[in-house]
């Protein structure tokens, strides 16, 4: 019978391993999927801290374990008060590192197997959230972009929405992903390291130009500013600085009439194009690779959005048409007899 050689090689170890080699080396797994999976890791080692008192370094493999997993799971419910969603991600980022350790460490192989048994947590799905074209026309017209920072919010706005760019792309986007020619045209490098070129049309072309040349983008490049929006130190937009941005916004076209009522996060100007091009006849197929999207059903979900828009619009110019001779069946009629009157009318 053969022997199983026990590994010597810690937690610590493998984790390491994994994130640096694994990750980026290996799969090319983009920055932001890399930042995700060493945030669980972290929470995993605080969880590891703060209920079972056992730090960083004294983490084992054996502490990787099925009932392990699922107490931290539920912590990260109950007292990091995360959503289902957030702890699915945490999960998958977990399954991930589990899989690696399966070929590296088969000595604990059972258990992993049983940590990946693990399934994610189910959940209705939220409502997609988006703006009428009339909404986006107010928001991004109380924008000043004759002030200086009035001009790179509208232009960053404006592209979040007409490019449908996720926060993380809109961050990330260099003065070198932007060409002119014939066509101005952006490359974005989206989730898992996917890049894609997205066509900007009049106004949005001309406004990305015209904030390029007042900012002066290609000789802040050259003395090393690493992105194309920056925040007035010169550093890096965040995502909460782009919700900030947005809030100010909306609190403004609000005033202009623009009754928006949900709560406007960056993704929603992405939804929101998305449902404008369905309205427009654009063919799901093709709005998959305007977004990025993976698969086809990824994109279906603005297809039952826009069903439900014409559905309200069907109601809202209903006419009754039916002769009201016709009785309808109500509760505690003999429903064999209003069958039978209907067939006769037949």
């Amino acid at each position: 019978m053969a022997v199983i050689k026990m590994s010597n090689k810690t937690f610590q170890y493998y984790l390491s391993k994994f994130l640096q080699e694994e990750m980026i080396t290996n799969k090319n797994l983009s920055k932001n999927t890399v930042a995700s999976y060493a945030d669980t890791y972290k929470l995993f080692l605080i969880y590891m801290q703060e209920k079972k008192s056992v730090s960083a370094n004294y983490v084992t493999l054996e502490n990787l374990n099925r009932n392990t997993v699922y107490e931290f799971l539920n912590w990260l419910e109950s007292d990091r008060k995360v959503s289902i969603t957030t702890r699915n991600i945490r999960l998958a980022a977990i399954h991930s590192f589990v899989k690696y350790l399966q070929i590296e460490d088969p000595a604990h192989i059972y258990e992993y197997q049983k940590i990946l048994s693990i399934k994610k947590k189910k959940f209705c799905s939220k409502e997609v959230m988006w703006l009428t074209k009339n909404q986006i026309k107010i928001l991004l017209s109380v924008i000043d972009d004759k002030k200086f920072m009035g001009l790179r919010d509208k232009t960053l706005l404006t592209l979040l929405y007409d490019a449908a760019l996720r926060v993380d792309e809109l961050i990330c986007l260099k003065y070198n992903d932007v060409h002119f020619s014939n066509q101005t045209i952006i490359k974005v490098l989206g989730k898992g390291n996917k890049s894609r070129t997205i066509p900007l049309m009049g106004h949005t072309a001309e406004l990305l130009k015209k904030y390029i040349k007042e900012f002066d983008i290609q000789t802040k490049k050259n003395k090393g500013y690493e992105t194309l929006f920056f925040n007035r130190s010169g550093d890096n937009l965040t995502r909460a600085g782009i919700a900030y941005i947005i809030n100010k916004y909306v609190d403004l076209a609000n005033k202009n009439n623009a009754n928006i009522t949900i709560n406007v996060h960056p993704h929603v100007f992405r939804h929101s194009k998305a449902v404008h091009l369905l309205e427009v006849g654009i063919e799901l197929i093709y709005i998959r690779d305007f977004l990025g999207h993976s698969s086809v059903k990824t994109t279906e979900i603005y297809a039952k959005v826009c069903n439900e828009s014409k559905l309200q619009a069907l109601q809202n110019v209903y006419e009754n048409i039916i002769d009201k001779n016709d009785k309808d069946w109500i509760q505690n009629d003999d429903l064999m007899c209003f069958l039978t009157r209907l067939s006769k009318k037949q």
